[in-house]
């Protein structure tokens, strides 16, 4: 097909999706995350970063359906907040995080036992970006989950307990958010459950104030050092603002650091003829670069996440037109168990927050 008749098809689905969701009327809700492409962010009641979706979804008590465009774990944590009556789906269930993947739950457990061994209090914390038995883990253990935007607000809550932390799956997020509550790498104990020669010293154990997974987003370790020192050299007077995914080094050089909220806000606050360097997903990136014309937006480096783009306008259409069609393409279920344990530590956080 050529360029034009792309563009036709385009503009056709397009079209039928905005029928199909003025005939579902305030039946329908669509939440989207911002790492969404725009042809689909357009059609989202709401657009956020983790921690906006969760509330966001925890509110609508009168939709019968949400339809969730993100990874896959995020419309689980819909499922496992909404109301046992509402319809939860997914366009593109394949969609998947792979930082989420990097923790199974069998490991996670493992890993836990040898925690307990050293005889403190630990609690667990797991990154929203987890699957829902992670979730659910933590709910069954007196732990929470967190977002990047309210994890330093959720690890003090724990440190207030006079607990230690268990946090997985993301290191990085784990060890900016540490060195931020002035925690020392000296009280950071690392598990890496793919290595015989894990860092589990009894002596260092005893001390540890967090205990860290190895785990990491691969759209977010892309960004190097020498990203951001060619920036700082092309562009005079720049400011550079990256996600707490990124790698400490990155973080350490950064003007600021905070999640896809915090960076969108900050940038919109600026004055006008100010200059950003972004170090995050480029579609995110982008939106903002197009939002904010009287800044220079550029991105840290060209890193997109291929599991966000799984789900595309075609796909919202399948879903929508099914829901027309009584039918449920893309429906998500999560164990009732699963679910009861996961929303315990999902309501901790939104407590915490």
């Amino acid at each position: 097909m050529n360029a034009a008749g792309m563009q036709q098809e385009r503009a056709g689905t397009l079209k039928r999706i905005e029928a199909a969701k003025k005939a579902l009327g305030k039946d329908l809700i669509i939440l989207a995350h911002f790492y969404q492409e725009d042809d689909i962010v357009q059609y989202a009641d709401f657009v956020g970063d983790s921690l906006q979706l969760a509330q966001a979804a925890s509110m609508q008590k009168d939709a019968r359906y949400i339809v969730f465009c993100a990874v896959s774990f995020m419309a689980e944590m819909a499922r496992i907040i909404c109301l046992p009556e509402q319809e939860v789906l997914h366009p593109e269930p394949d969609a998947r995080c792979p930082l989420a993947d990097m923790a199974a739950i069998e490991k996670v457990e493992a890993v836990w036992e040898t925690l307990k061994a050293a005889g403190k209090k630990i609690i667990p914390v797991v990154y929203v970006n987890s699957n829902a038995d992670l979730k659910a883990f933590c709910g069954r253990h007196g732990g929470l989950v967190c977002t990047s935007s309210n994890a330093e607000k959720v690890f003090s809550h724990v440190f207030s307990q006079g607990a230690s932390l268990f946090f997985f799956p993301d290191e990085n997020l784990g060890r900016n958010t540490a060195r931020r509550l002035g925690i020392k790498d000296s009280e950071i104990v690392l598990r890496d459950p793919s290595s015989r020669s894990d860092d589990t010293d009894r002596g260092r154990m005893e001390k540890a104030r967090m205990f860290l997974w190895k785990g990491y987003c691969y759209v977010h370790t892309e960004f190097l050092p020498s990203d951001i020192m060619r920036v700082k050299d092309r562009y005079e007077g720049i400011r550079v603002v990256v996600h707490p995914e990124c790698t400490p080094e990155v973080v350490s050089l950064s003007d600021y650091a905070g999640s896809t909220a915090f960076i969108k806000d900050i940038v919109e606050k600026s004055g006008p003829g100010t200059k950003w360097a972004i170090g995050t997903e480029l579609n995110f990136v982008n939106r903002i670069k197009n939002g904010n014309p009287d800044k220079l937006v550029v991105p840290l480096r060209e890193s997109g996440c291929s599991e966000m783009s799984k789900v595309t306008p075609q796909k919202l259409l399948a879903v929508l037109e099914g829901l027309l069609d009584n039918r449920y393409p893309g429906r998500v279920a999560v164990e009732d168990s699963v679910a009861k344990d996961a929303k315990a530590a999902l309501k901790r956080m939104l407590e915490v927050s």
